[in-house]
């Protein structure tokens, strides 16, 4: 049986447990450490919600209110850098909670 040794979570660009930044739901969550910046997400996003941090050359949202939870950025990124988060009161597939 092979051990592993204590494995740390990643960091994360706006933190899943706390819900909400600036009073908004977070619809995404960026990996910084796994993203390479590579802008792919950017360029497939269909509602312009992703854009690149220019001083840090990562994947950022944006504009978290555009966001519809496609999921397109989370399965176009080659480093599985982007995950979605379910929202309160939606199934998280997709379709915005209200």
């Amino acid at each position: 049986m092979v051990k592993t040794k204590g494995r740390r979570k990643p960091d994360l660009v706006g933190r899943v447990e706390q819900d909400e930044v600036n009073g908004v739901d977070l619809p995404i969550v960026v990996f910084e450490k796994w993203c390479k910046g590579c802008g792919i997400c950017v360029e497939f996003c269909p509602q312009g919600a992703l854009a690149l941090d220019e001083s840090k050359q990562k994947a950022k949202l944006a504009n978290p209110e555009a966001c519809v939870s496609c999921g397109v950025c989370e399965l176009r990124c080659p480093d599985f850098a982007i995950m979605r988060t379910r929202k309160k009161g939606g199934s998280g597939d997709g379709e915005k909670g209200e």
